[in-house]
């Protein structure tokens, strides 16, 4: 009885024994083919413009954005990181609208008569050049790709992709706002006539102005992706090649707009401003991103670069 207690004993001590030898070797063999945390620095650049809701008519948008910083990149498993860094840039953007066109109704003239006043802005433009500051948070995928050795020359690539939020602090955030011309046609409905110039009335097509402003600090939130090709160039070195896309996510520019219609007379664009001719308006960027990253360490035996 005693002899089979102990056999019993034994061969629980053995089964739990060899588990345990089994997490062991396992928790090894994972740790020893875990990624390496990247460092590394980056460039890039390509389209930027804002897309807008509900314009009073359609605008065209259009610039360029520059970017470069460092970045760090945490791997928890084979396949998987978090990315995050600084990177500093700028962008410069041009919306234009042809013409916004309004009525102010039942105005007075000297002699005491009503009339309509039919105001056109023409060819409205604003240019936007910001610098910012970027800080991206990321979850990075990337596949598995075969190790680098003395006796394999040739490039192994692999493709990655990246998405999460990226915050844009803007601390320098200039404009200019212009107007070439502004028309005024007065139509007096009890007399159905039309009067199209009369400069004494401010009546007929005048010179317009710009202005030049600067929005207060401000931080917009975008959601970022990016994908492409990560190639390893050495054994701690490697080269991501990719194309992204970052799209804000509100309108950080509503605050400091005003209605197109308080401008009705060729002195009132003296206080130009940004006009507000759409419900909302978002930044886009996209374009290409090289980045060389390194691992900062040698690479473990087993090590594989994902």
């Amino acid at each position: 009885m005693l002899k089979k207690i102990l056999q019993s004993y034994n061969l629980t001590v053995i089964r739990s024994y060899s588990l345990t030898v089994l997490f062991i070797f396992s928790t090894l063999h994972i740790s020893a083919q875990k990624q390496q945390h990247e460092y590394s620095i980056y460039l890039g650049g390509g389209y930027a413009a804002y897309i807008f809701q509900k314009p009073v008519i359609k605008p065209d948008s259009k610039g360029f954005v520059l970017d470069g910083g460092v970045g760090f990149t945490g791997f928890f498993g084979q396949n998987w990181g978090i990315h995050t860094g600084a990177g500093f840039g700028f962008f410069n953007v041009i919306n234009e609208v042809k013409k916004l066109q309004f009525i102010t109704p039942d105005l007075e003239d000297c002699e005491g008569y009503l009339y309509n006043l039919h105001t056109s802005l023409n060819n409205y433009s604003e240019t936007h050049k910001t610098l910012f500051v970027s800080i991206p948070l990321m979850l990075q995928y990337q596949t598995k790709m075969q190790p680098i050795s003395h006796y394999q020359k040739d490039k192994r690539a692999g493709f990655y992709a990246m998405a999460g939020a990226k915050a844009l602090l803007m601390v320098q955030n200039k404009y200019t706002a212009e107007v070439t011309s502004i028309y005024n046609a007065a139509y007096y409905t009890g007399f159905d006539n039309w009067i199209t110039s009369q400069p004494s009335m401010g009546l007929g097509s005048f010179k317009g102005n710009f202005a030049d402003g600067k929005m207060k600090f401000n931080i917009l939130a975008m959601f970022a992706f990016e994908a492409g090709f990560k190639w390893q160039l050495a054994k701690n070195l490697f080269l991501y090649t990719g194309a992204y896309f970052d799209l804000g996510l509100y309108d950080y520019t509503k605050k400091h707009r005003i209605p197109y219609n308080n401008f009705t007379t060729q002195q009132d664009l003296s206080e130009l401003q940004l006009l507000e001719f759409s419900k909302r308006m978002n930044l886009i960027a996209g374009g290409v991103k090289v980045r060389f990253a390194f691992t900062g360490s040698k690479s473990r035996k087993n090590n594989c670069c994902r």
